[in-house]
């Protein structure tokens, strides 16, 4: 049952950050896995200890990390590559989860569905900025970089670390809900004749 717990936590935080940085997320699991820093991978999923696929993935990583420099595009990477973010979220909470064939399940699942929630989070919370303002892109694009990379391996050495990354996106995911409905509210109130 600990196990379960731990390894929970680690989907968690993963799945987090496989919403921001997709292939960074993979490759961080992949480096901690094979230096043996970390927990290892299950079974199935040992390609991602390969230098092979690590070299693959931080090529992407860099490629990801570049498009969301730029301004305009940003948003259309997002939207493009939202399934790829939820398959890397899925590989990295089926990797970590423990039991075999459920547990992989399991672990696909919560990841999965945190990387959308990262995702759509990410998306309520940038602001649209014009391309003049392509500084504010770099660095906010830069921030999401090093909250990937560091917050992976946080996640992957100290697992409780995974509980408040899922926490954060629930809490985000909440509070833009609310700041939008009395958005709303406080439109149609104006809206209706007195």
């Amino acid at each position: 049952m600990i196990s379960w717990v731990i390894a929970l936590g680690r989907v968690l935080g993963l799945g987090g950050m496989a919403g921001v940085r997709p292939s960074l997320t993979l490759a961080v699991i992949g480096v901690v896995s094979a230096l043996g820093i970390g927990p290892g991978v299950n079974g199935p999923f040992g390609f991602l200890e390969h230098w092979l696929a690590i070299v693959a993935f931080v090529l992407l990583a860099l490629f990801e990390s570049g498009f969301d420099k730029v301004p305009r595009w940003e948003r259309l990477q997002a939207r493009l590559t939202l399934p790829y973010r939820m398959v890397a979220g899925a590989v990295a909470g089926a990797a970590m989860f423990p039991g075999g064939w459920p547990g992989m399940s399991a672990g696909a699942a919560v990841g999965a569905g945190i990387a959308w929630l990262s995702q759509h989070n990410k998306g309520l919370t940038r602001p649209r900025v014009p391309s003049a303002e392509a500084v504010a892109v770099t660095f906010r694009s830069l921030w999401e970089d090093l909250y990937t990379f560091l917050g992976a391996i946080l996640v992957l050495v100290f697992w409780p670390v995974g509980y408040a990354v899922g926490g954060l996106e629930v809490a985000v995911y909440v509070l833009a809900r609310r700041r939008r409905r009395s958005k709303y509210r406080e439109l149609q109130r104006r809206g209706r004749p007195a």
